[in-house]
Order: structure tokens, then C-alpha cells, then sequence
């Protein structure tokens, strides 16, 4: 451990990434900076400050300046705010340096119980950081953020620690994670790679510090773990810029509240973000960087039920092979995590919206279990409609509206003594841009034993209701191309009539689908996903738009659910830039697909 006492200058300019106003989606960089200017917080600061580091060079003169004059560094290509630069202490202890001051608005407390020289609030941090350190890079293995080693001396950086300032934010602020320059840009070789990744190198890795304010005494909760919690997401932060800075915001603080509820599973902070993502499961999981926090519960499910903890870092791994400087690739950063363990995202994500129409955690739910869920705030997600009928008729309803990766409740009251069946049907048809998954969800509840539950997936169904209270259903949308679908439900109350698709139901998880092929356009490979039944072959080809054919994928099966595809022929010749014919097909099923080669 070091221990070093310098004299510095002030900054006036402070901010804050961990902190949770309104976001609203689409911020122009005008509008940024106007927020930043006229300190307006109804829209979260860590997304003003990704489009001012992306964009804040197209600004106007006059606005850079008022900017600068708030702190804003523009002599780098990224715009960041300066490090605070009146902390006149700094200890090193391991990869970290923790920089802090005794005297004037930014100090510390100087108690030190133990009399070790250091005060006990930077104390807690230290060990904090340690603990912090010991699960993302030795248990978790993710790469260590790059250094600003080949900086000059400014604010006590210039070395291979990674520093965290401690000092006085504004009211109402945690801490935050801030974006300086490209790792490594010294040299147009090394630029954007992470030094400290050995397997590939990086184009979008940056070099960050991190925030932390002096005391968190007009905080409600407990003051340490409120230090440990904020240090936990804010250093992932500086983690997930190790590997790819301009992932989309709602990735990263989904994943970001994940690691805090990981490491400090006790303390669940957490739940302050579900209540809002679970009153509107009409919006996307990646609708925006505010819902991003509740989006956490996804990456929950997913590794309480599908998949190890590592699938959090295969997610940045993967980051790496996309540039989301200017298009949001999130959704297919994270279609390839999952396609790494051999899980389609589509049917996760389904399996997702159903175990939000359950929250249990008993064991019965098998892959649709909470192992927390009788701790959370509600008990089930915002409904959109409850369906109530006293005499046996036909319902209609028309003009529902799903945005894709979002699900819509229903709950149908069967108690009256007078149901028999329930028929749940979808009138909207699948289309080449839209898919839609429709699940009921029955829960027998049991005196003395675990209530269990029947969980059916299909587009239409009639289920037996004369001794059960309750169905709640589920619909889902997915599609590549559209934001938005419009769909219609018919519901009947003892049914006469015995459904044809009841004679033979087809769930969705047993039918053929070739689905948009991504990125699209792309440039050195493209992914090409699709859904078939169980032990079922198929082969794929690629045509041009001539009709040759330039390769085929013969006798594919449904182990993988997707290919990919490099850019070359069947004799390894890599082909030119043009549109391109993607084609699924087996005796019965034929789908294409068009993508879009650009070199």
C-alpha cells in the first residue's frame, strides 16, 4: 500500500451516472447539452454524457464553451469532464488508486479508529474494492479496464492503476464511471485495445475513472452499503468500457445492476428498479437506458435458469464484434451470448415474459422460477386487461398493441361456478417481420403441498377452467424490423365447438422459422438464425439475385439454431458486395430472407 500527498488546483464541474430521473429515448446532442447547462436532471445523466462524448464535437462554438466552462474537456476525440483535481492524497492497493483529501468541501472524514494512517471511510472503500476486484477478475475472469499508463502525469493518472476519486458530488449523486479517450491511443496501432486482454484486440476499449462522493450522510440506508453497492455498478461500468465503450446504455446498466446484486445479493437494492419495469411489460426489455436498470431481472432469469454466471462477460466478448458507435446492436450481441450456450433468443426471452406471469419461487416452476420472488415488490406484472363473464359468450379485442421484446398480461376470472372451458385464441397470424408467442399460464394451488402449474404455449388452446379461480395468459412479439405490432385475441366461455387447432396443436417451439438474418448489412460475417422442430433437417443455401447459387448448408439440423455465413462461395472465394438470397427449406417448408453484402 501507498500513501502519497500532492497539492492540485479545482474543478468546479461534477456529475453523476448513478442516478435515476426520467430518460427519455432519442436525446439529440442539442438537447444534451441544454441539460447539462441548465443542470435539468429529468433525463438520465449517463446517457446525456454518451451522446456529449459521441457527438459533442458537432456542437455549436459557443455551446462548447459554455460546456467547457462546466468542465467539459474537448481536446480528445471523446468529450469528457476534467478529473477533479484539488485531492491531495492518494493511496495505491493493487490495481487501484484511491485519490481523496482532509481539508475543504471535498474531505473526507479524518477518523481513524485503527490508526493506520488512513481514514477509516477510505478504509471501507479500500476493502470495498478489494472484495470487488476478487470476483470480476478471479472468479468472473472479465479483463481488467485499460490504463492511462501512457498518459502524462494529470491528476496524479499516468500509471497502471485504475483511479477513483473521492470527493464532494452534487446532492443527490452516487458516483459515476467517466469515458476519457481510447485505450491505448498513444499509437494509431494500438488504439481502442485493451492492454490487458491477450486473446483479441479491441477497437472501442477506453480508458475511464471513477467517482465516488466524500459521505453519503444525507442518503437514506446504510452508509457502507450504499458505498458498496454504488462501487460494485460503477466499476462494472469501467469494466464494460474495457471492452466495448459505446455499447447501448440499457445493456450496460441492465448488466451493471446485475453484477451489484451479485456481489451484494443481501443487500438487494435492486428492487427499487422493478416495480417500474414490471407496471410496463408493454415496453421492450431495451426500450431505453432508464428501463435498463429493471432489465436487470432478465439477465436474472437467465442465469438463474438457462445459463452460468460467465454468460454476463460472454455478452461484453461478444460486444467486441460489434460497433455500436451509431446503431444499437445490443439485441444481437446478446443473441450471440445465448447462442454460445445453445439457446435461441427468442424462446428464452418468451420463457422470460412467462415466469413474469408466475414469480414463484417454488421448484415446481421449474425453468420459470425466482429463487427471490417472495421478497419482491408485486406480485405480478401490470395487467392489461381482466376478463370477466357470467353467461357463455365471445369476446373480442381488437387493436392490441405490442412493442417487440415486450408482453402483454391477461387474466381470466373462471370462478363463477358457471365455466367449463376457456378458449384463448390469437387471430393474428405470424408474418415475415413478426412473430408472436401466446402462453397460458394455470397454477393449481395446493393446501398442503407446492402449488404446481400447466404452462402451454400456443396460438390457440381451450383449457379446462370448471375447478380452477384463474388463467393468466401471456402474448409476446418478435420482430427485427418493426418496433411495433398490432394484434387481436378472441376469448369464448364454453366453447361447443371443438377447435380445430385443438386437434392438433402445434406449439410455436414445434414450428419452422427463419428469422432476420443479422447485422444486415454486414460486412465480414453474418448470422442467420432460425427455429425448427426437434431432430427435423433442412438445408440453407445463399443465392444472388440472379438465381446462382453461391453456397449451400446441406442437412443442417436443430442442434444450433443458427449458421454463419463469411462472404465466400462453396470454393472459399470471398464474393463481391450486392444483395444476397438466404433460403430455408426442407420437403414441406421453404422461407428467404434478403441481406445486404457492403465491403
Amino acid at each position: 500500500m501507498m500513501i502519497k500527498h500532492m497539492q492540485h488546483i479545482i474543478i468546479l464541474f461534477l456529475f453523476a451516472a448513478y442516478f435515476h430521473p426520467i430518460f427519455a429515448s432519442d436525446v439529440t446532442i442539442e438537447e444534451a447539452a441544454n441539460k447539462i447547462i441548465n443542470r435539468d436532471t429529468d433525463i438520465h445523466y449517463s446517457e446525456i454524457l454518451r451522446v456529449i462524448a459521441k457527438h459533442g464535437h458537432q456542437l455549436p462554438l459557443e455551446t462548447q464553451a459554455e460546456l467547457q466552462a462546466r468542465g467539459f474537456d474537448f481536446s480528445r476525440q471523446i468529450v469528457s469532464s476534467y478529473r477533479p483535481q484539488n485531492l491531495d492524497y492518494f493511496i495505491d492497493e493493487g490495481i487501484f488508486r484511491f485519490h481523496y483529501t482532509l481539508t475543504g468541501t471535498d474531505a473526507v472524514s479524518p477518523l481513524d479508529a485503527d490508526n493506520n494512517g488512513i481514514p477509516d471511510y477510505v478504509d471501507l472503500i479500500i476493502t470495498t474494492f478489494t472484495n470487488i476486484g476478487v470476483i470480476d477478475f478471479t472468479d468472473m475472469e472479465f479483463v481488467r479496464p485499460p490504463s492511462d499508463g501512457w498518459y502524462t502525469q494529470i491528476d496524479d493518472g499516468g500509471s497502471d492503476h485504475y483511479d477513483v476519486y473521492i470527493f464532494n458530488l452534487e446532492t443527490g449523486y452516487y458516483g459515476y464511471v467517466q469515458a476519457e479517450d481510447y485505450a491505448q491511443n498513444n499509437s494509431p496501432i494500438t488504439r481502442g485495445d485493451n492492454e490487458y486482454s491477450t486473446d483479441v484486440e479491441e477497437d472501442r476499449a477506453m480508458v475511464t475513472f471513477m467517482a465516488l462522493r466524500n459521505n453519503y450522510n444525507d442518503f437514506s440506508g446504510i452508509e457502507s452499503e450504499i458505498i458498496e453497492v454504488t462501487s460494485a455498478h460503477e466499476f462494472f461500468h469501467a469494466v464494460q468500457y474495457g471492452y466495448d465503450g459505446w455499447e447501448a446504455g440499457w445493456l450496460l446498466e441492465a448488466t451493471a445492476v446485475w453484477m451489484e446484486e451479485h456481489h451484494y445479493d443481501h443487500i438487494n437494492d435492486c428492487y427499487q428498479f422493478l416495480q417500474e419495469f414490471f407496471n410496463e411489460p408493454y415496453l421492450a426489455i431495451n426500450y431505453d437506458v432508464n428501463r435498463g436498470y429493471g432489465a436487470y431481472i432478465y439477465f436474472s432469469y437467465l442465469t438463474d435458469n438457462r445459463v452460468s454466471n460467465s454468460f454476463i462477460r460472454t455478452i461484453f466478448e461478444r460486444s467486441r464484434e460489434y460497433n455500436s458507435f451509431d446503431i444499437d446492436y445490443s439485441i444481437p450481441t446478446v443473441i450471440s451470448a445465448l447462442n454460445d450456450y445453445g439457446l435461441d433468443f427468442e424462446s428464452v426471452t418468451h420463457d422470460f415474459f412467462i415466469a413474469n406471469g408466475m414469480l414463484s419461487n417454488s421448484d415446481s416452476a421449474g425453468i420459470y422460477q425466482y429463487s427471490e420472488s417472495s421478497t419482491f415488490p408485486m406480485d405480478l406484472p401490470t395487467l392489461e386487461q381482466t376478463i370477466t363473464a357470467s353467461s357463455d359468450t365471445t369476446m373480442y379485442y381488437y387493436n392490441q398493441i405490442l412493442e417487440t421484446y415486450s408482453a402483454l398480461y391477461y387474466l381470466v376470472d373462471t370462478q363463477d361456478s358457471t365455466w367449463n372451458n376457456l378458449v384463448i385464441d390469437l387471430l393474428t397470424q405470424d408474418s415475415e417481420n413478426m412473430r408472436y408467442y401466446v402462453t397460458s399460464i394455470v397454477e393449481h394451488k395446493n393446501d398442503s403441498t407446492p402449488n404446481t402449474y400447466d404452462v402451454l404455449t400456443a396460438q390457440t388452446q381451450t383449457i379446462d377452467v370448471s375447478s380452477i379461480d384463474s388463467v393468466i395468459f401471456v402474448v409476446s412479439a418478435f420482430g427485427y424490423d418493426t418496433i411495433n405490432s398490432e394484434f387481436s385475441i378472441r376469448i369464448i366461455k364454453n366453447s361447443s365447438v371443438e377447435m380445430a387447432s385443438d386437434m392438433e396443436l402445434i406449439p410455436i417451439s414445434n414450428q419452422y422459422s427463419l428469422n432476420n438474418p443479422y447485422p444486415n448489412p454486414f460486412n465480414a460475417q453474418v448470422t442467420i438464425q432460425y427455429t425448427v422442430p426437434k431432430n427435423q433437417s433442412f438445408d440453407i443455401a445463399i443465392y444472388d439475385i440472379l438465381g446462382n447459387q453461391i453456397r449451400r448448408f446441406n442437412n443442417q439440423n436443430s442442434t444450433s439454431q443458427s449458421i454463419k455465413w463469411n462472404g465466400m462461395d462453396q470454393y472459399g472465394k470471398h464474393v463481391s458486395s450486392g444483395l444476397y438470397i438466404v433460403q430455408m427449406s426442407t420437403e414441406s417448408f421453404s422461407q428467404s430472407k434478403r441481406i445486404l453484402l457492403l465491403k
